[in-house]
């Protein structure tokens, strides 16, 4: 039977296998498998068990709930787990089922959701998260009333007046709030003694504009947090020793600088001299290679081996994503597994055994054991992808303005022949510090199914090589990634001659979104662009964005949007040099999306159009930055389509 091409339709019948966990003694391992339901327009999200001592796969739980975010109690007996009912305003609740048999129990439903859920190492008790109110409830209005200058955030919304907080809970008990005050709990850990949390947050004043994150530790009866660090770190996850007397963490120590490389760091658990375990290591680490077709799995931090002598942890180094090792004296990083895209891991009891699900370009996220050997566990995607004729990308290298040598890729055509001509399209990553490497794209595929080459390259500023190449964009926003994405395009119309130069076209969201932008009036050598989620305009951006008060000195140098520092801003900003695009435009925006506002999809469409420039603008209601990874399905496939048929008219 001769394959097929890909059709935007496939999205419906991917299967999605995310967040291995492993049983304390490495003999079945939960995960979520999620699918389309194409009738609802929504997923379904169960979880399953694997039994790799029979090979077994079986759905675990059942029903119209979403289910995620499987969790052992400390002796295997339970599972915790997080559900959310079909209806779209319910909160996910936390609840508790037994492995052999009975109903999942209700333990935790809270007007704001249930997020991070851990057990106690009683397997007891529960520590959660939630959003509580951090002053009166305000009653029967709809009006915000706004005092912090962070108060929403994209996929998430408005919270002004909650912030938030832990909370422990006993099942069949009334949930116990353990923090509180003007300050959001990032995340947290129970002691090996179940006795105290350890927890990341910020509470000084500034924490809004802050890059600083500390660690606190409270007593699990409750009371005044305590700082154990300084002051001087920007800290995004943590982890006990199994003796409990040292804590992990990852972040960096220089808060104040931009794009610096997170570590792994360990320190005495009740606070004091920290020590630095990957300095030689130069990846940032818990950084992951893109896709647009996997549901992502909750980033595991630093993962303790059962005798306490190695931390896990997991990163990518370009075009992968492994799963590292390093011993707590801090000797040579090792791989423990490469070669792959690893999306997310977990590490049995005794160290012997991991749980982790991987991709590659043309393969989707499947599970996977380490048992001595790698074994695969499922093939939920095999019938789908061997009937697809996909095309295994090329790696080729240029040579950027520095003298260094950066990997790219080039998917050809599906159907190419020797002697033909064909459009290409250049994808641009978001970021900056995105990074394109094995993961599988279904986009790419649909565009080389059409009859079309697809280039992607990663350029100064991604993350997955040395800090000093992620950095190199800071400050520098439109100008060395500029000088990146034109030397790579060169390269390819050098080495691939195929490629028809007249018919070339040009992608990207979020930062690919403003490159796209920037591309477009600095040249005109594309004949066709498609910007998504994009900026045009930082200084319209600063105000209105979920983060765009942190960004200005990483665009331009200057810290300020006002006076002077408001003038270098704009030449940053495609809308700037809108006067000068003659390419034709596609734009394609979320109504929902507070990274990158509906305000910036508007402002390009109304230049452009008022400069003659053939454009659309494509607006998603009830969407948010994520449309291309999360979004509703229906809207997913109408985006793809959108982007197909522009390419169509104009390549």
């Amino acid at each position: 039977m001769t394959n097929r091409r890909i059709k935007v339709e496939d999205l419906r019948r991917v299967k999605f296998v995310s967040d291995p966990q492993i049983n304390p003694d490495g003999s079945m391992i939960a995960f979520v498998l999620s699918a389309i339901d194409d009738e609802d327009d929504r997923y379904d999200r169960h979880i399953w068990m694997a039994e790799p001592g029979t090979g077994t796969l079986s759905q675990f739980t059942h029903g119209q709930g979403s289910d995620t975010n499987p969790r052992w109690c400390p002796d295997g007996s339970k599972l915790l787990f997080l559900s959310r009912d079909r209806e779209p305003e319910k909160k996910t609740q936390l609840y508790v089922i037994p492995l052999r048999g009975g109903e999942a129990t209700l333990v935790a439903e809270t007007e704001e959701g249930v997020g991070s859920p851990r057990w106690a190492p009683n397997g007891r008790d529960i520590l959660f998260t939630s959003r509580a109110w951090t002053e009166e409830k305000p009653e029967d209005t709809d009006v915000k009333v706004i005092k912090r200058i962070r108060y929403k955030f994209n996929a998430m919304g408005f919270f002004e007046g909650r912030r938030t907080h832990l909370f422990t809970v006993r099942p069949g008990r009334k949930p116990k709030q353990l923090t509180d005050g003007e300050f959001d709990v990032e995340y947290a850990e129970w002691s090996p003694d179940g006795k105290e949390i350890a927890f990341i947050t910020n509470k000084e004043p500034d924490a809004d504009t802050s890059r600083v994150w500390d660690v606190y530790r409270i007593p699990v009866k409750g009371g005044d947090p305590e700082k154990i660090t300084g002051g001087d770190c920007a800290i995004v996850s943590l982890s006990y020793s199994p003796d409990g007397e040292s804590i992990a963490f990852i972040g960096h120590d220089q808060p104040e600088e931009l794009a610096v490389d997170y570590d792994l760091y360990l320190m005495p658990s009740v606070g004091g001299e920290k020590r630095c375990l990957t300095e030689g290591f130069d990846r940032s680490l818990d950084m992951g290679v893109g896709s647009d077709l996997r549901v992502s799995t909750p980033k595991p931090g630093a993962v303790w081996s059962g005798d306490g002598k190695h931390i896990y942890f997991l990163t990518a180094d370009t075009p992968h994503c492994n799963v590292y090792k390093i011993g707590v004296d801090g000797d040579t990083v090792e791989t423990v597994i490469g070669g792959r895209v690893v999306d997310g891991f977990s590490v049995g009891g005794d160290g012997a055994k991991i749980a982790f699900n991987a991709m590659s370009a043309t393969s989707l996220c499947e599970l996977y054991l380490l048992d001595g050997e790698e074994k695969r566990l499922s093939k939920f995607n095999d019938r789908l992808l061997k009937g697809l004729e996909l095309v295994e990308p090329e790696s080729f290298t240029f040579t950027n303005r520095l003298g260094r040598v950066v990997e790219g890729w080039i998917i050809k055509p599906v159907g190419w022949e020797e002697g033909k001509t064909y459009p290409c399209v250049l994808e641009m990553h978001g970021g900056p510090r995105g990074i394109y490497g094995d993961g599988m794209f279904q986009e790419f595929q649909l565009l080389a199914a059409e009859g079309w080459a697809v280039i992607y390259t990663n350029p100064r500023g991604s993350a997955g090589y040395e800090e000093e190449y992620t950095q190199a964009v800071m400050r520098h926003y439109g100008e060395v990634d500029y000088e990146d994405f034109m030397d790579f395009t060169d390269e390819a119309m050098r080495r691939y001659p195929w490629i028809d130069e007249t018919r070339l076209g040009l992608t990207g969201g979020s930062y690919g979104g403003y490159t796209t932008n920037w591309i477009i009036s600095h040249t005109d050598r594309f004949r066709a662009a498609v910007t998504c989620r994009s900026i045009c305009n930082w200084v319209s951006k600063f105000g209105v964005s979920d983060i765009g008060f942190m960004q200005p000195e990483s665009i331009s140098g200057r810290k300020t949007y006002w006076g002077e520092d408001l003038v270098e801003q704009m030449r940053h900003s495609p809308l700037y040099y809108a006067g000068d695009v003659k390419t034709p435009c596609l734009i394609i925006h979320s109504e929902e999306d507070y990274r990158c506002p509906m305000a910036e999809g508007e402002q390009w469409f109304t230049a452009l159009k008022l400069n003659g420039v053939q454009t659309e603008l494509v607006r998603f209601p009830g969407e948010n930055h994520e449309l291309s990874r999360g979004g509703k399905p229906k809207h997913r496939e109408e985006r793809l389509g959108h982007i197909l048929r522009w390419f169509r008219e104009h390549l």
